[in-house]
């Protein structure tokens, strides 16, 4: 089925000799979508009339697309309805055929086409070598806190891993982390890759990745796996914020779902992020558009142009449920990616509490608000030049305590890194608040 995006010039992103690649392995039921029809007036305008032979009952609607046994059909109150073809009368069964027969010497021609291209020519001119790679656009209205580059291979996103919106509030199982800026910089920064590589055998995330990024958001915030190091769905736990993220063990901010709120910046015909992959994801779809069309178990499909991208969906697996193009991996996660820098231990997550507040009262300075039971504790700090952090602590019982913490030798990779919920501590009663650790 051939999908025609709404994406534009957004999805033109790759190099024809991918174009090439993906269209040779495309299934013919993946490409059998073209927006009009042959026969009467009504068909030339993209409506016909369907007969179900074993109840007699018309439906008016346009052909979507069909598979040996299906067909797809948006009805004229532009329902989606998929059908069993042999429920069909004779006709209607022939006319699908013949529609699809049609198609596929259409798709042959168009590889056709694509087969006498010449692939790009990998020592080009040095005004050429380099060019401006079309996926910088996507990054380009955040740019003012991103570093921005690339090479032959890959582009590069360096980011402090903050985003410009409220962190944290509405978390109702929190781990006592708080989000610190990341040095994902230089040789630590994020890359994507610019040429993307259809895998031979797509890796699903279900199983997969439970540690570190699977994507990253246009405004350099990464995106981990939608299910927790436990293999539980972070956002029906309750761990996530109101845009879907939250902080790892390293104080490492990142989110777990598609961060559709960035539509409102880069447009709902723009990138919202890119899987590690190299593959764009793109907002929710719109199931009356014309040109709807169903998501494959990873979470995507290919456009008119034979360019393969993701969707968020607004449940599980949420964004890229996986890899469609060539990823290594390794430890658990996609390696190499960059390493969060903690500043001070982990801590257990504290029982009942539900975060309510979160605030920078100048810069540097941050002040987490939380409840437990009615009753309030909140998290001050203030991050000074040499990465060092003084923090204060106010726990539910009014107690305060503070420490200040100094940037530790060891780095992690992901910080993502939690246990299942330790019993609690008797030194200490529950609810309480977080005891700042010592040493």
């Amino acid at each position: 089925m051939t999908i025609k995006s709404p994406h534009g010039v957004a999805h033109r992103l790759h190099c024809s000799a991918l174009v090439i690649a993906t269209m040779l392995t495309v299934p013919n039921a993946l490409l059998a979508h073209e927006g009009h029809h042959h026969g009467s007036s009504a068909e030339a305008k993209g409506s016909r009339t369907w007969t179900l032979d074993d109840e007699g009952t018309h439906l008016h609607g346009r052909f979507v697309t069909a598979s040996d046994e299906n067909v797809q059909i948006r009805l004229d109150d532009h329902r989606l309805v998929t059908l069993k073809i042999e429920r069909l009368i004779d006709s209607d069964q022939t006319w699908i055929a013949s529609r699809r027969e049609a198609i596929q010497r259409l798709n042959q021609q168009r590889q056709r086409q694509l087969i006498v291209q010449k692939p790009p020519i990998r020592n080009e001119p040095p005004t050429q070598k380099n060019a401006m790679p079309l996926i910088k656009q996507h990054f380009e209205p955040f740019s003012s806190v991103l570093e921005l580059r690339w090479d032959e291979e890959f582009f590069y996103v360096g980011s402090n891993g903050i985003p410009d919106h409220p962190m944290m509030i509405g978390i109702r199982s929190w781990q006592q982390q708080v989000p610190i800026p990341q040095k994902y910089f230089g040789n630590n920064a994020w890359r994507i890759p610019l040429h993307p590589v259809p895998a031979k055998k797509p890796m699903s995330t279900k199983d997969n990745f439970l540690r570190g990024a699977i994507a990253l958001a246009v405004n350099g915030v990464p995106i981990f796996n939608p299910l927790n190091n436990r293999g539980d769905d972070a956002l029906l736990f309750g761990e996530l914020d109101q845009y879907g993220g939250h902080c790892g063990r390293a104080d490492d901010y990142h989110y777990h779902i598609a961060p559709v709120h960035l539509e409102k910046t880069v447009g709902k015909d723009q990138p919202i992020a890119y899987a590690l992959d190299g593959y764009p994801i793109f907002g929710y779809q719109d199931e009356q558009a014309s040109d709807f069309a169903p998501l494959d178990p990873l979470g995507g499909h290919q456009d008119e142009a034979g360019q393969y991208h993701y969707h968020a969906t607004k449940t599980y697996p949420y964004l890229n449920g996986g890899f469609y193009g060539e990823v290594t991996e390794r430890g658990g996660q996609v390696d190499p990616q960059p390493r969060a820098e903690p500043i001070r231990p982990d801590l257990r997550p504290l029982r009942d509490a539900k975060i309510t507040g979160f605030t920078q009262p100048k810069p540097g300075s941050y002040r987490l608000v939380y409840e437990v039971h009615g009753r309030q504790g909140s998290v001050s700090y203030t991050l000074a030049d040499d990465g060092s952090a003084n923090f204060e602590f106010v726990d539910t019982n009014g107690r305060r305590t503070s420490e200040k913490y100094t940037p530790r030798r060891e780095q992690t990779r992901g910080g993502d890194r939690r246990q299942p919920p330790p019993p609690p501590r008797d030194d200490r009663p529950r609810g309480s608040g977080p005891p700042p650790p010592r040493g």
